[in-house]
């Protein structure tokens, strides 16, 4: 008998194993109904049949043996789906990523066991296999899409909610600050509570930025005339004095006029800055160019640092990473980058980033003059 002909035949004893073995993961499955053990085990098992039993290419065939989804073949895609829509049953039930795997990996063992005494299948047990392997990876991608989506709410609620707790700190050690007939060391306290409260805020930001880009939202632009000039040479002056012994050198070049969100792009360039104040040479400047070029305005920003490897500058840009320079260790949450990109791309830009052992590293940021 054809594997797939057996599992058709047998699909109450494989469901009864596959119920017996939802119930062993707990605490999850702790008062379950059968109905929700099972949670859509019969058709899946059905949908496993439909894709044994589906005509396959060879092209298909090496797809599948690369891991590759299919996009053709019907019964797959539906396997697929019903992959998908377990891992979103099982998350709201409480299950792990981990048990969600063993569940298959059982499936798998219960239906091997039972059709033991039956005729070898080995084209059966192949496509058996692939089918398994089908619906499983369909469903993790999902219990992974959806539990980063949680997270991701989770902390913009909370990186929401810290903002008035926050902007209270903040106002009263000001206020604080600026009470007559304080002392030196009450002064002292008071000024180190502001500026660890505007530290936390700006943390608090780029977790927002974070969880807007996360969630599909674009980060938010309002467009209005300005020129970058004098906007490069007020943050290069916040810089220094926040860095007295930085070394900076602006060069302006062309015209610098344009549309863009001013304290955006302030962001930006002190995003980019405070990257090579950070991971520079301290002993070199930081040189900042910003040019215009045709319909275009271009900021660059190049220290002399250490060389970024190929492979880390491939991700740069992405969230939550941070190249760590051996001599100097980072404080930050590994978000600057990731939100400069982001302002950048919303205001239809570009950015990237080049590296050598002998020209160090610069960061280019292109930005059109007017929304296009």
């Amino acid at each position: 008998m054809r594997l797939a002909d057996f599992i058709r035949d047998n699909h109450e004893p494989i469901l009864k194993a596959w119920e017996a073995f939802a119930r062993t993961l707990q605490p999850a499955a702790e008062g379950m109904s059968k109905a929700g053990l099972r949670d859509h085990a019969e058709d899946i098992l059905k949908a496993i049949v439909r894709d044994m039993k589906s005509l396959e290419s060879a092209a298909e065939r090496l797809a599948k043996s690369k891991g590759h989804k299919a996009t053709n073949d019907g019964a797959a895609r539906c396997l697929g789906a019903l992959g998908q829509l377990h891992a979103l049953l099982r998350i709201e039930s409480g299950f792990t990523l981990s048990q969600v795997v063993a569940e298959y990996r059982a499936l798998r063992a219960s239906v091997f066991r039972l059709s033991a005494e039956q005729q070898p299948d080995p084209s059966g047990v192949l496509r058996f296999n692939e089918a398994i392997d089908e619906a499983l990876a369909e469903a993790v991608d999902r219990y992974t899409a959806k539990t980063t989506q949680y997270r991701d709410q989770v902390l913009g609620i909370v990186s929401h909610d810290l903002r008035n707790p926050l902007g209270a700190i903040l106002m009263g050690s000001t206020v604080l600050g600026h009470a007559e007939g304080l002392d030196d060391k009450s002064s002292r306290i008071a000024s180190r509570i502001e500026n660890s409260a505007k530290r936390m805020v700006r943390i608090v930001d780029d977790l927002l930025d974070l969880t807007r880009t996360r969630l599909g939202s674009e980060i938010s632009i309002v467009r209005g005339a300005m020129d970058l000039g004098p906007l490069c040479q007020l943050v290069i002056a916040e810089l220094e004095g926040s860095h007295p012994n930085a070394q900076i050198r602006y060069v302006p070049d062309g015209d610098l006029r344009g549309e863009w969100d001013g304290d955006r792009i302030a962001q930006v360039l002190s995003n980019l800055v405070g990257n090579a104040l950070q991971h520079g040479d301290a002993e070199k400047p930081i040189r900042v160019v910003a040019k215009g070029v045709g319909d275009d305005v271009v900021l660059e920003v190049h220290n002399e640092g250490p060389l970024i490897p190929a492979r880390a500058l491939r991700d740069i840009f992405e969230p939550l990473i941070r190249h760590e320079n051996p001599g100097n260790a980072s404080t930050s949450l590994g978000l600057g980058l990731y939100i400069a990109k982001e302002i950048v791309t919303a205001h239809r830009g570009k950015i990237d980033a080049t590296s050598t052992a002998k020209g160090g590293t610069t960061f280019t940021v292109r930005l059109p003059r007017h929304a296009r």
